[in-house]
């Protein structure tokens, strides 16, 4: 099970975490996996870079942090436990640790990997909290921290697990704690592991969702695993309800379908924590924290299930850009894709959707809508982009559309439904992109269309 921020901020929602626990407790062995308690990674980023521009404040923001955390242990440990001894003590080393990082970030040029440790402690608080606090209400439970069991790459910031290292680490430190009759309960820290010359790592965006597929990857086989993912929501929609008039829950995604809906915007999962589950065949649900014993929620498999749903979703980019390069010299001269390309990749760009026609002369193809500055400068100032034989165009006035689902592989006509009903609507479309996984058809258009369009795409395939 994995807990996010929003499940650990006040009495109720550690009392709604026990009510949880209990329910599914007697039939199976939990391991939860815990996110920094609401709005700390935020103060710890803060920390850290104030600390790096020596602003005096610091001081206030490490009370901050530390009221933060020991209000929350007041509220739920009773004072005369061993267990609020115990956490109280943890807390104030790790504030004292903090505070020396603060001195050493003023002294030492800045970096991602004293990045990555500072921002680890919200985390690496919780988890202990949460662990203690379960043994407070009788359970048998202990925690680990990610950093001993959870081995990355070291592109701190967004760290890659090395899943065969990390299933070894496991095996030999975390089963032991889970196999034991002394625990049903271990608690590991989310969000971050370690290199191979063990400095901190985190996952960034959804790191902690990611470090429960992680784990439950590397003890796949071990136990019967199933990822349970509570969240302030019911699961996976079919189309955004701040952009759609109609939306529905989806009951039941394969991976693919539902890396492709995180890809185009929905931040329920990331894409890579569906990815690593799918490798593993593991079984996950995205429930609804407020309301556990729910029959709405979502589940999410590996098998694909062919009904007569050929659309899963539709979903949408708001606010892109969308660049295009145009030369009739694009024919004779190789490698142009190749180049565009690796100026974009040394640069951090990332490209959303790419565009060719079979003639070759012009490439198009879309990116965030706030790389569009760096994009133009890039390509003009480029040696081989740059020079007048190129057009370069911009528009920073696009949206994508995008139509979901299983249903693309195997239904005929999808692509002449996109148009149709976008063209009755009088809604042009300026390109058109399909993934190679054919399970997404995409059109980009002007994005004063974009809410209406995503509304006649759920009329035209989903409303019946």
């Amino acid at each position: 099970m994995k807990f996010g921020g929003s499940c650990l901020q006040n009495r109720e929602s550690y009392l709604q975490v026990i009510n949880i626990v209990n329910k599914y407790i007697k039939s199976t062995k939990i391991l939860i996996v815990v996110s920094a308690i609401q709005g700390m990674t935020n103060k710890l980023i803060e920390f850290y870079e104030k600390s790096c521009s020596e602003e005096n404040n610091c001081d206030e923001l490490i009370e901050e942090i530390y009221n933060m955390h020991i209000q929350l242990v007041d509220d739920i440990l009773e004072k005369d436990r061993v267990e609020y001894g115990e956490t109280v003590e943890f807390l104030q080393t790790n504030i004292e640790e903090l505070k020396h990082l603060g001195r050493l970030i003023r002294l030492i040029r800045p970096s991602a990997d004293i990045y990555d440790l500072v921002v680890s402690y919200g985390e690496k608080l919780s988890t202990f909290l949460l662990s203690k606090y379960l043994i407070t209400t009788g359970y048998k439970s202990n925690h680990i921290f990610s950093d001993k069991i959870i081995r990355t790459n070291d592109n701190f910031g967004r760290a890659l697990p090395l899943l065969e290292e990390t299933e070894v680490l496991v095996k030999e430190k975390l089963y032991p704690l889970l196999h034991s009759d002394k625990n049903n309960l271990v608690c590991v820290s989310g969000y971050y592991g370690s290199t191979k010359d063990n400095k901190i790592s985190t996952l960034g965006r959804g790191g902690s969702d990611l470090s429960a597929a992680i784990l439950a990857y590397a003890l796949r086989n071990l136990f019967l695993c199933k990822i349970i993912y509570w969240k302030d929501v019911k699961g996976f929609l079919n189309a955004d309800p701040r952009v759609a008039k109609k939306t529905s829950l989806i009951r039941n995604i394969s991976y693919k379908e539902a890396k492709e809906l995180a890809f185009f915007g929905a931040k329920i999962l990331h894409p890579l924590c569906l990815d690593v589950n799918e490798k593993g065949k593991i079984p996950s649900e995205v429930r609804y924290f407020s309301e556990p014993n729910s029959e709405d929620f979502t589940t999410i498999t590996k098998e694909i299930v062919k009904n007569d749903d050929a659309i899963k979703a539709i979903t949408s980019i708001e606010e892109l850009s969308m660049v295009t390069l145009e030369s009739d010299t694009m024919v004779p001269l190789s490698g142009t894709a190749s180049k565009l390309f690796s100026l974009l990749g040394d640069n951090n760009i990332n490209i959303v959707f790419i565009s060719q026609s079979s003639s070759e002369n012009n490439i198009t193809f879309g990116i965030e809508y706030e790389d569009s500055t760096k994009v133009s400068f890039l390509l003009r100032n480029s040696d081989f982009f740059g020079e007048k034989w190129f057009k370069i165009k911009i528009d920073n006035d696009i949206s994508l559309v995008a139509v979901i689902g299983a249903g693309i592989l195997y239904t005929p006509g999808i692509a002449g439904k996109v148009f149709t009903s976008l063209g009755d609507n009088k809604i042009n479309i300026l390109a058109i992109a399909q993934g190679s996984s054919e399970l997404n058809f995409t059109a980009i258009i002007d994005r004063k269309n974009c809410r209406k369009a995503v509304n006649v795409l759920y009329d035209t395939f989903i409303t019946r």
